[in-house]
């Protein structure tokens, strides 16, 4: 998993490699998106500050990336797994920050207009957990099931692996001792399957299972 791109200004993105970031249009217009002011709270007071706001999707899971951004700042952004970021050029740059998809704040960063030097990386305390970029749950899109080769109701042996599934773009591993040779499907696919989740696979043998893997 990775992305990259460059800011100018507040919102124009460009040489974007990926998908994963996405910017964020303020929700009552304009071209700065308001968030809380991170640093030196005030806990008697709220202050807005004006920023690029990136939407960061990695697997299932989601953060917000919020940049101080300026009309004349410049900033290219790489994003790594498990919501890590690296910053490169930092022109007109001095802080951003990190946030769940509730906005509670995971870590923010001090770019070497203020720190003289590196960016910092500065976790407060009471930070949010950061999430991790684990594999998508949801509907599943192709279904394998690995065993032993059985044998169905008409006397047919069945395969060691048979696919099936719905189509949403996720490939689910099951480890199962048996398979049966026909009438597969997975009772409850619509509601998204993680690892270690017992499932049946409803057929004339009524195998049951758990997910090994996700991918």
């Amino acid at each position: 998993m990775s992305d990259s791109l460059v800011l100018k200004g507040l919102k124009d993105v460009r040489n974007h490699t990926g998908s994963e970031m996405l910017l964020q249009r303020p929700p009552r217009g304009g071209d700065a998106y308001p968030v809380k002011k991170w640093w030196a709270t005030n806990a008697s007071q709220t202050i807005y500050v004006g920023c690029s706001v990136f939407k960061v999707t990695q697997g299932g899971n989601s953060v917000f990336l919020a940049i101080d951004t300026a009309e004349m700042s410049t900033v290219r952004i790489n994003s790594e797994a498990n919501f890590a970021f690296n910053f490169f050029i930092n022109k007109e740059i001095s802080r951003a920050a990190l946030f769940t998809d509730a906005w509670e704040l995971i870590e923010h960063y001090v770019f070497p207009k203020i720190s003289g030097g590196k960016v910092m990386t500065v976790v407060p305390a009471g930070a949010a957990s950061r999430p991790s970029s684990g594999p998508a749950t949801g509907p599943v899109a192709s279904v394998t099931l690995v065993g032993t080769t059985s044998t169905a109701a008409d006397g047919s042996e069945g395969p060691t692996n048979t696919t099936g599934g719905n189509g949403n773009g996720l490939t689910v591993t099951y480890d199962v001792a048996t398979l049966v040779a026909s009438n597969l499907s997975i009772g409850t696919a619509g509601s998204g399957y993680q690892v270690g989740d017992a499932f049946t696979v409803d057929g004339d043998t009524g195998v049951t299972g758990t997910v090994a893997s996700i991918s």
